[in-house]
C-alpha cells in the first residue's frame, strides 16, 4: 500500500509522493537526522520478496552510490524496512522531460535546450561507463531538469540506483523493462544479448528524437510492434518530421544503428556530432515553441495495461515468465521478405538455423508444411504456463469447417483464426464458431502447454486473461502483462 503524508518509513517522514512507476513509488521525505529533504524510492513487494533481486539490488545500489558526477542524481543510502527494499537519493526540484513533453512542449523542446540536455546526459553516461556501470533505462522520464532557460541549467540523470554492471547479462524480464523503457531500448537489449555503453547511446538517441519532435521513435500502442520495429525497421529520419533539422539526420541515424559497432564511439561523441551539425546551420538558434494541446499517449501507461477483462470462471494461476538465457543468440535484425504472400523468417538460435514458414499447416492425416527445427537448438525460455484449463466446448453451428487442424503440435477443431511463433513460444487462437475463441500455447523449452477460454477479439488481434495476467496476441507477436511487468515476444512467423 502506498505511503501517505506524515507516515514514517525507515526513519524518514513522508512529505508527499513524487511519482510511481513499474518498480515502486518515489516520495519526498525529511531525513531522520539531517536538516535536508531527499527522494525515497520504495520498491514493490514482489521485488523485495525476490531473494536474488534483493541481493542484486543491494550490490548494484552500492556500486551506483560511488558515482559522483554533476549530472547524476546521487545515492545516499539503501536498506530494507518492513519487508520492502528502499533507496534514498538526492531530491532535485524540477520536472522530468517526460512531463515537459506531455505538458509544455508536446511538439518538441527548443533545439538549444535539447543540445544542452543531451550533452550533459552523454557526459554522465560516459562517466558511468568508465566506472563499469550501464544505466539501461535512458528515457525522458529519467532526465530531471530545472532552469533550462538559465545560463547554468540543472540537468540530472536519475534512476542509477538500479543500474547494471557492464558484465551483467540480465535480460529484459529480470531488469523489469516496462512499456516506457521499450520505446527507447536498443535492439540488443530487447533481445537479451550482452550489452555495453552503445545500448545507452541508442536510448539517448531515441530520447533525442523524441525531445526534438515530440514523437517517440516508433510510436505504437502495442509493445510487440515497437519491439519488432526496433529490431528490424530503419528508424525514421529526424528531417522527415522536422525539415529544419535535416542536418541532424546523419549523427542521430548513426546512433540508432541496429549493430552496436556501427554507432558512435561514445555517448559524448554522439552529442558532439549532433551539436556540431546543428552549429553549421541556422537550426542552432533556439526557437521557443508555443505550448499547444498535448498529443494523446501513444504508449499505454501501466495503470491502463494492467486492467484485464473480467473472467466468467476461475482459472489456475500462472508461474512467472522465464527470462531469456545467456546462451540465447537470436538475431532478427532485418525486415523479413514476403514472397507470394508467405513470410519466411530465419532466426539464428545458438548457432542453429530455424526455418519457419507463416503457414506450416498440417491437416489431420496430411504431413505438409510442418515447421523444421534443428535438433541443435539451444535451450530457450518461453511464455508462462500452468496446468491445462478446460476450454469452451466448440459449437456445431456457424463453424468454418468440421476438419481438425494442427499447427506445430497444437490442434484446433476448426481452422485457426491466428497462429504465431516466437523464439520462445507457439500460440494458436482457435476459432470455434459463433465468436468463440480459445488460446492454445506451447512453451518450447519443455513443451508445456496451456489452454485458455474466453479469448476476446480486438482491433489488433486477440486478448485473453488468466487471474492477474493478460495475453495480447497479434501478428506482430505476444505481449504478456503480469504484476506490473511487460514481457514481449516479437513474432518470427504468423498466419494464416
Amino acid at each position: 500500500m502506498p505511503l501517505t503524508i506524515g507516515d514514517t518509513f525507515a526513519g524518514y517522514r513522508v512529505l508527499r509522493q513524487l511519482g510511481s512507476g513499474g518498480m515502486g513509488e518515489v516520495y519526498l521525505v525529511q531525513h531522520p537526522r539531517l536538516p535536508r529533504q531527499e527522494a525515497l524510492k520504495v520498491l514493490r513487494p514482489e521485488f523485495s520478496q525476490d531473494e536474488s533481486f534483493r541481493e542484486r539490488f543491494i550490490r548494484e545500489a552500492d556500486l551506483a552510490s560511488g558515482l559522483r558526477h554533476p549530472h547524476i542524481v546521487g545515492i545516499h543510502d539503501r536498506s530494507e524496512h518492513d519487508g520492502l527494499l528502499w533507496i534514498a537519493m538526492d531530491y532535485v526540484e524540477g520536472s522530468d522531460l517526460g512531463q515537459l513533453l506531455d505538458g509544455r512542449y508536446p511538439q518538441g523542446l527548443p533545439v538549444g535546450h535539447v543540445l544542452t540536455v543531451i550533452t550533459a546526459v552523454a557526459s554522465a553516461l560516459d562517466y558511468a561507463h568508465k566506472k563499469r556501470l550501464l544505466h539501461r533505462d535512458v528515457k525522458p522520464a529519467n532526465i530531471i531538469v530545472a532552469d533550462l532557460d538559465a545560463d547554468d541549467p540543472k540537468i540530472f540523470l536519475a534512476d542509477f540506483g538500479i543500474a547494471r554492471p557492464l558484465n551483467d547479462t540480465s535480460s529484459i524480464t529480470t531488469t523489469n523493462m516496462t512499456v516506457g523503457t521499450v520505446a527507447y531500448a536498443a535492439p540488443e537489449q530487447l533481445m537479451g544479448e550482452p550489452i555495453n555503453g552503445k545500448a545507452d547511446q541508442y536510448a539517448l538517441a531515441a530520447t533525442t528524437y523524441h525531445l526534438l519532435t515530440g514523437l517517440q521513435l516508433f510510436p505504437n500502442s502495442n509493445p510487440a510492434v515497437v519491439i519488432s520495429r526496433h529490431l528490424s525497421t530503419t528508424p525514421p529520419l529526424l528531417g522527415d518530421e522536422r525539415p529544419d533539422l535535416a542536418v541532424l539526420n546523419a549523427p542521430v541515424r548513426q546512433a540508432l544503428e541496429k549493430t552496436p559497432e556501427d554507432r558512435h564511439a561514445t555517448c559524448a561523441a554522439f552529442a558532439q556530432a549532433v551539436s556540431g551539425a546543428s552549429a553549421s546551420t541556422a537550426s542552432r538558434q533556439t526557437t521557443v515553441l508555443a505550448p499547444v494541446a498535448a498529443r494523446p499517449h501513444l504508449v499505454p501507461r501501466l495503470s491502463e495495461i494492467r486492467k484485464a477483462p473480467p473472467l466468467t470462471k476461475t482459472l489456475s494461476p500462472l508461474t512467472p515468465p522465464y527470462p531469456p538465457t545467456q546462451t540465447q543468440e537470436v538475431r532478427v535484425r532485418r525486415a523479413w521478405p514476403i514472397v507470394a504472400g508467405t513470410l519466411v523468417a530465419v532466426a539464428l538460435v545458438g548457432g542453429a538455423a530455424v526455418a519457419l514458414v507463416s503457414r506450416p499447416w498440417e491437416r489431420s492425416g496430411m504431413a505438409t508444411g510442418t515447421p523444421v527445427v534443428s535438433s541443435a537448438r539451444t535451450e530457450t525460455p518461453l511464455m508462462p504456463t500452468s496446468s491445462t484449463v478446460t476450454a469452451h466446448a466448440p459449437t456445431a453451428t456457424a463453424a468454418p469447417t468440421s476438419a481438425t487442424w494442427s499447427y506445430a503440435g497444437l490442434s484446433c477443431p476448426y481452422v485457426p483464426a491466428l497462429t504465431l511463433q516466437t523464439v520462445q513460444s507457439v500460440v494458436v487462437i482457435c476459432d470455434e464458431g459463433n465468436g468463440i475463441y480459445t488460446y492454445k500455447g506451447l512453451r518450447r523449452k519443455d513443451n508445456a502447454r496451456i489452454d485458455l477460454p474466453g479469448v476476446v477479439a480486438t482491433p489488433a488481434g486477440f486478448s485473453v486473461a488468466n487471474e492477474d495476467t493478460r495475453y495480447d496476441i497479434s501478428r506482430n507477436g505476444l505481449v504478456i502483462y503480469t504484476g506490473g511487468d511487460v514481457y514481449a515476444e516479437p513474432a518470427i512467423s504468423a498466419g494464416p
